[in-house]
């Protein structure tokens, strides 16, 4: 006799309760609680809202009926890019009449000519009878220039132009140069009397006895008197021809 076969089934056996589910509404009715607790202690407070209410817009309108007005409405008339980019165009007169002409057609330069032979003379040409007879004549002698003589000369910068002693000693050259001698030039310091305080030498002139003469004859000069505690005034002294060899002193 065969065994019967033995039905599996489910794969796992669950124990089959044939009751009511008392756990399972359990935890749905604790699940609830909690959440009706839950909003319940934690409520979110939302703050009221405020609102302001909304003026009328304002609108202006730009008439020529007011001082600021007209000149807003000049200013932007003004800066107008329209108007500003816009060039106006104006032919030039004529410029349609104009009738063309090549550049060629004006002669700006001359043609040059062809280079002309000179005649050779082989002899001199002949004189005027009159200048033979002229050039035998006795020559008067050319008249001799005489010449003035130079003296020697003081020259003064222009701060002491007003202060100048008048008259000016003169300077006469005591010692004699065999050579060429350029101006002595001197830096003099003129007090506020008047009196020559400072000489200094500048620009020799090759001979120191010279040099020394000058300095002794500025140092003998008085100025007018200046408000000006010192002032400082250049002096060229130029030679005159006493100051050479072989020509006397001028008296």
């Amino acid at each position: 006799m065969k065994a019967e076969a033995r039905d599996p089934g489910l794969t796992f056996e669950w124990p089959r309760d044939e009751g009511f589910p008392f756990l399972l509404c359990g935890c749905i009715v604790a699940s609830l609680a909690a959440h009706a607790a839950t909003f319940f202690l934690f409520r979110v407070a939302e703050p009221p809202s405020t609102r302001i209410a909304r003026t009328a817009p304002q609108v202006s309108v730009l008439t020529p009926s007011s001082p600021e007005a007209i000149a807003l409405l000049d200013w932007v008339a003004a800066q107008d890019p329209a108007r500003a980019a816009t060039t106006a165009s104006v032919p030039p007169p004529g410029l349609l009449a104009t009738t063309y002409r090549p550049s060629y057609a004006t002669i700006r330069t001359t043609p040059l000519d062809p280079a002309e032979t000179p005649v050779a003379v082989p002899f001199p040409a002949a004189r005027a009878a009159l200048a033979v007879i002229t050039s035998t004549a006795a020559q008067p002698a050319p008249p001799v220039v005489h010449t003035a003589p130079q003296p020697t000369a003081l020259s003064f910068s222009a701060s002491v132009a007003r202060r100048i002693p008048d008259p000016l000693p003169s300077l006469v050259a005591k010692s004699r140069a065999t050579a060429p001698i350029e101006p002595t030039r001197h830096l003099i310091g003129v007090t506020a009397k008047g009196e020559v305080r400072f000489v200094f030498l500048q620009n020799s002139s090759g001979n120191p006895a010279l040099d020394a003469q000058a300095a002794a004859h500025l140092k003998d000069l008085v100025f007018a008197p200046d408000e000006a505690p010192i002032t400082w005034v250049a002096v060229v002294v130029t030679w005159g021809d006493e100051a050479y060899a072989g020509k006397p002193p001028t008296p």
